[in-house]
């Protein structure tokens, strides 16, 4: 389970956004001293579900579920290229039946493939955020109203 802290910056019903550092997602990480986003110190914005109806400028605790984090890394890196290759496949096969270039038949089935999976992930990602199915939960508030309410330092 990845786990965040942040502070709220905006509530919404049932949701909250919070402001968090990128770098804080990084230090539990064992390969942290070799990836370049870990000295990254960039401040992110979360939509977070609100179960337990934090206020603005709380310090809370978000966690995510990593198999969640794991599913939808494969659906936005793997999944495409799969599909892309699937098509390559295809179209040098076409090529074959009617006689034509296999490179340009596996080029041009390839990239529609590959462009028909980015609409199929933008699709998957707009029914997602209506769900709320792989959004974010604040578990716990760690105290209330920080000394800087931005939570920058």
């Amino acid at each position: 389970m990845a786990i965040e802290e942040g502070v709220i910056i905006k509530t919404n019903g049932t949701t909250a956004v919070l402001r968090t550092r990128q770098k804080t997602a990084c230090e539990s990480c064992s390969e942290k001293a070799h990836c370049h986003t870990s000295g990254n110190d960039k401040e992110m914005e979360v939509e977070a579900t609100n179960s337990i109806n934090a206020k603005v400028g709380d310090l809370v605790v978000v966690s995510f579920e990593s198999s969640r984090l794991f599913l939808l890394a494969f659906f936005l890196y793997v999944f495409p290229i799969i599909l892309m290759i699937i098509g390559a496949l295809i179209g040098e096969r076409m090529a074959a039946a009617y006689d034509g270039n296999p490179s340009t038949y596996a080029a041009l089935c390839g990239f529609s493939f590959f462009f028909i999976s980015m609409g199929i992930v933008k699709w998957k990602d707009h029914q997602a955020r209506k769900t709320g199915k792989f959004r974010p939960e604040i578990i716990r508030i760690k105290n209330n109203r920080p000394a800087c309410p931005t939570g920058r330092s």
